[in-house]
Parts: structure tokens; sequence; C-alpha cells
């Protein structure tokens, strides 16, 4: 029977400035594993292992001209160093490891830093990369759709191979794992995504507060659980310690979700902790291929559902493409102005009915330039 236990660390870690403040969290990180692998495999064997979004370095946070700065001097690149030492604890303990760093992958696009989350495998080799595909207004990095001609030069119009690149799902020998990173988690499209490529495992973290305490990462991730039939992994970062060490932000509230949205470990408060909890993929299988309503996935009349993204394509999109083609990512302050435009365009297309008395935003005409030239390229 493929059965095992998963564990998801929470840990403390730093907003990186240098390239060293990875390795802080590293080496720290080092005995966080060791530990949980020596003491959970009291229940059964530990497999799987699962870092939170920003449990290596934080985020390394700056558009305009400061994101080529750090894209030069900061962030690592994946695979790196960093993978290879973590690698070595993979072959060490005999388990998959999921995790995520702010990162460079000149392979994919020089000059831009992502949010990536991979799988390392026993064998030390990164077997998955997901570039996170939507942020927050307080995360200037790239995703996907920001260079969108450079993914349909890349790998072409057809519909799967785009699918596969931008929803990638591991099919390794202890089930299929799937990667959700913090704001993407938001969108239910994107665990769907995974599913519908085969996910078993959802690794999906982390939200800062007030997110987390009020309860909405909680029903994101029990309602991915349930309607895709899929387990949830979603460990959450301990406390973030601020550039100097001198003050740190406490979170917490690291959870576990079986395929049916129940709560099979957490641990409610924040500081250096684990949750840990029995993965029964052969379990899973079988209420996939037997349940007659709760393997919904089955029933999606797709026909139905295409029609609602076809009509907002036709009304131009929703969210800008392709903003970083040629430039870096919007500044922080950049980003709260887009949120105008959004809002403005939300209303314009009839999808907000605004208040009484509400005028539309005033943008940036910095922005709203921006906005026209990743629109009209050719």
């Amino acid at each position: 029977m493929l059965q095992y236990t998963a564990v998801g660390i929470q840990n403390e870690s730093r907003m990186a400035v240098t390239r060293d403040d990875y390795w802080a969290d590293l080496n720290n990180l080092a005995g966080s594993i060791e530990y949980a692998v020596w003491n959970c495999s009291l229940d059964l064997p530990v497999r799987l292992v699962a870092v939170s979004e920003g449990g290596i370095g934080g985020w390394c946070l700056g558009g305009g001209d400061e994101h080529l700065r750090i894209y030069r001097d900061v962030v690592p690149e994946i695979p790196g160093k960093e993978t290879e030492f973590l690698g070595e604890l993979c072959k060490k303990f005999n388990i998959f490891l999921v995790a995520q760093m702010i990162a460079k992958d000149p392979e994919l696009m020089p000059d831009k830093i992502f949010n990536i989350a991979f799988i390392i495998d026993p064998n030390g080799e990164v077997i998955h990369k997901h570039y996170k595909t939507a942020f927050y207004q307080r995360e200037p990095n790239v995703a996907p759709s920001d260079i969108w001609d450079h993914y349909i030069e890349r790998y072409g119009d057809d519909p799967v191979s785009l699918f596969e690149a931008v929803y990638p799902v591991a099919k390794t020998e202890i089930g299929n794992i799937g990667t959700l990173i913090c704001a993407e988690g938001s969108y239910p499209e994107a665990a769907r995504g995974l599913a519908l490529n085969g996910a078993e495992i959802i690794w999906r973290t982390q939200y800062p507060e007030p997110w987390m305490g009020n309860g909405i990462a909680e029903i994101q991730n029990r309602s991915h659980a349930i309607f895709n039939t899929c387990y949830v992994v979603a460990p959450n970062i301990g406390a973030i310690w601020f550039p100097g060490g001198e003050k740190k932000q406490s979170c917490g509230k690291s959870q576990m979700f079986d395929y049916r949205g129940n709560i099979t470990s957490e641990y409610l408060g924040p500081g250096e902790a684990l949750v840990s909890s029995i993965i029964n993929i052969d379990g899973l299988r079988d209420f996939r291929v037997r349940a007659q309503w709760q393997n919904l996935a089955k029933d999606m009349r797709v026909e139905e559902y295409k029609v609602i993204y076809d009509a907002m394509m036709a009304k131009g999109g929703i969210y800008p493409a392709n903003l970083c083609m040629d430039k870096p990512p919007l500044t922080e302050d950049q980003q709260l102005e887009l949120v105008k435009n959004q809002v403005n365009k939300m209303v314009s297309d009839g999808v907000y009915t605004p208040p009484t008395g509400w005028e539309p935003y005033d943008v940036d005409p910095e922005v709203r330039q921006r906005i026209d030239e990743a629109r009209n390229r050719k």
C-alpha cells in the first residue's frame, strides 16, 4: 500500500538582503528536517517534507531598477548550490522535498526574478519547477502572464503544452504533486489546473496575517482539497525576521488536509514547529475511481465553463499580459496604481457595480502607458 508520513515544516526565516541570508535559513532548515524525519517516522516512514513559501530567504522585493540589482547580487538560481545543499538532505533521508525561493532562472528568461516552487527527489535532483502565477500588490516579481509572448514563443500556442508549462505536476513514486504559492491559491482555477494535470497532493503556502487569523487561507485550502479530491499540505512560516534582525512578524497556523477537506494536522501558534499526517495515496486513488459524487472533477462540463473565459477575453482580458516582456516589474507604488486601472475596467465591463457617487480612478500616466504598451505589443 502506498502510504507514508508527510511533514510540513514551520520555520522562522529572514527577509534576505544578501545571499548569505538564504544560507542562514538553509542551515537552520537542515536541523528542522532532520528532527522531523527522526521523530515523525515513528508513525510511518517520512517520504515527503514541505517547507513554507518564504521559508528560505523570505521575499527579495524590488521593482524597477532595484529588480535588476537584486537579480544580479542577491537571488540564487534554480537549480544551483542552494538546491544541491537541499538535495544532499533528500538523499540522506530518502525524502521528496517541496520548497520555494525567490530566484532567477536565466534558462527560462534572463534579468527576471521569479517566485519558484520546486521539488527535489531522493536522488537530489530538481524534478519540478513552478513559477508563481499571481501576486498580491506587495510582491513585484514576474509571473508567466507578465512574459506571455515569451511563453507562446517557447511552448507554442498548443493549449495542452501551455497547460503543462503553467501548471506542472510532478509524477513521482509517492504520488503526483503540484504546487501553489500564496496568492495564486486564491484562485480556484489554479488548483483545478493542477488537479486536471493529475495532482493528488497540492502544496499550497502561505499567507501573511491577517489572512491566516481570519480563516481565509483555511477556507481556500479546504476547498481546494474538496473540489479536486486532493491532499493539501499547507505549512506556513512561523515568523519572518526583517533586515537587520531586530524585528520580526509572527505568523503560523500550518495545516494539512485530506482529500475530503478534513484537517488532519494543524499547529495554530507561531514560531518553529511542524505538522505531520499520514498520506494514503492508494486510498485517494480508490476513492477517485469508485466514489459516485465527491470525486467532482469527473463531472466537469468544460464547455459551460469555457464560455466564461472566452467572454472575458473577448472584452480584452482582465489583468494586462506582457507587462514585463521588455521592462522590470512595476514598483510597489505602481502596483497600487495598477489596482485603480483594474477596478476601473471591472466597472466599465459591467462586472462591478460601483456605489452611488463613485467616480473612476485617475491612474498614473506612466502606469497607463505601460499597460497600453503591453497590450499593443506586436
